[in-house]
């Protein structure tokens, strides 16, 4: 499985730091609100969260700050994003447990039906058989388990770079550029209607989506069909 960094052509500290920095704009008080919404209600009193493709693993110590008692794990392709999370970050209450894994071609170490969160974060667009990673979800989640994924929406070319490319300063434009495009193929692959036929062919269907920050990314509510 290719990484982003890979694709982009950045190293892995700066992507690293790149998550870091963009963390609470991709995971704002809008975000929150929506999960609230959408995903308290159908979810255990203490439940099992996993974040496949964690990063730096802020967002499964925000989950442990809103889900207080639940038994977190999050898994990572990249060991730099995988040692800051276990090194950088304070969580409250006992330490998720964090693992270096690439998800295409290793199976999540968890029981069968035994997840009741599974959250994805702008990964599985990347993924050369998004169809294989539906069917270890389904595997994974508890009977009335919930998948939320948030991923990219396909823009026009023009708009995407336009949006890539804002405040990056000139003396790094032209190398931004370049892997901005490298990523594009990536990153404008679905629209809103592909997502919502690959997950149903994937056995997955969508409660509820949205749009919150912005037109070129979707959060979706899943279960089990």
């Amino acid at each position: 499985m290719a990484s982003h960094q890979e694709i982009a052509g950045v190293s892995d500290q700066d992507f690293v730091l790149r998550m870091v920095r963009s963390h609470d704009n991709r995971f704002d008080e809008a975000f929150w609100l929506y999960v609230e919404e959408q995903v308290r209600p159908q979810l255990t009193e203490n439940p099992r969260i996993v974040d496949l493709g964690c990063g730096p693993g802020l967002f499964v110590r925000d989950l442990g700050n809103r889900f207080s008692g639940a038994e977190l794990y999050g898994y990572d392709l990249t060991p730099a994003m995988v040692e800051y999370a276990k090194s950088e970050v304070e969580y409250a209450g006992s330490q998720p447990e964090f693992d270096v894994l690439d998800i295409t071609t290793t199976p999540v170490p968890l029981e069968d039906n035994s997840v009741d969160l599974l959250t994805m974060t702008a990964v599985l667009h990347v993924l050369d058989e998004p169809l294989a990673m539906c069917a270890e979800i389904r595997r994974l989640l508890a009977p009335g388990g919930v998948f939320l994924l948030q991923d990219w929406i396909r823009l026009p070319l023009s708009k995407y770079l336009d949006m890539m490319m804002e405040n990056v300063p000139p003396e790094k434009a032209q190398v931004m550029e370049k892997a901005m495009m490298r990523l594009s193929v990536a990153h404008n692959k679905y629209t809103i209607e592909d997502w919502i036929w690959l997950l149903d062919k994937g056995g997955l269907k969508v409660l509820h989506q949205t749009q919150i920050r912005t037109e070129h990314f979707c959060v979706f509510v899943c279960q089990e069909k």
